[in-house]
């Protein structure tokens, strides 16, 4: 905490944004190595019927999670810079509003909604990799391995 008072606010927004740049700009970066890694077990890169299955499920997720991530930081970014103290406030804070049932409601329901809808895609892809039959010409093993 000490750090954060000595630097001025300058500096403080320069290190947020410098930040969230960083994070915007590994991000793509990040999934652009994932999907040409060569020779290595990748979920980017699925080379069979289950893996498949696999990684659209985690398209889907990932493709929420970049949305939330994203709502997220822009109202973030939003409130960072719309409620900033300006030079003539007087410090002391504006009136509090309490209770908004529409918001309350809304960041109640549509986080249920989000797991729900990741339950059940996650649900439908375990039934249809596990339920899936074998090919024909299948070899069944049986392995034993004991544990000492």
């Amino acid at each position: 905490m000490r750090f954060y008072r000595c630097i001025g606010r300058n500096t403080r927004q320069l290190l947020a944004g410098a930040g969230f740049l960083y994070a915007a700009a590994t991000f793509p970066v990040g999934w652009a190595f994932a999907a040409t890694s060569g020779g290595v077990t990748n979920i980017f890169k699925p080379l069979s019927t289950p893996a498949q299955a696999i990684y659209e499920v985690s398209l889907l997720v990932l493709a929420i999670c970049a949305g939330i991530f994203l709502v997220v930081a822009g109202l973030l970014t939003y409130t960072l810079f719309r409620f900033r103290q300006r030079p003539g406030d007087d410090g002391h804070e504006p009136p509090q509003v309490y209770g908004s049932n529409q918001i309350e409601l809304a960041w109640t329901v549509i986080p249920i909604v989000v797991v729900f809808v990741l339950f059940l895609a996650t649900a439908r892809t375990i039934y249809d990799v596990q339920g899936a039959a074998p090919p024909a010409d299948a070899l069944n093993v049986t392995v034993v391995g004991p544990q000492w």
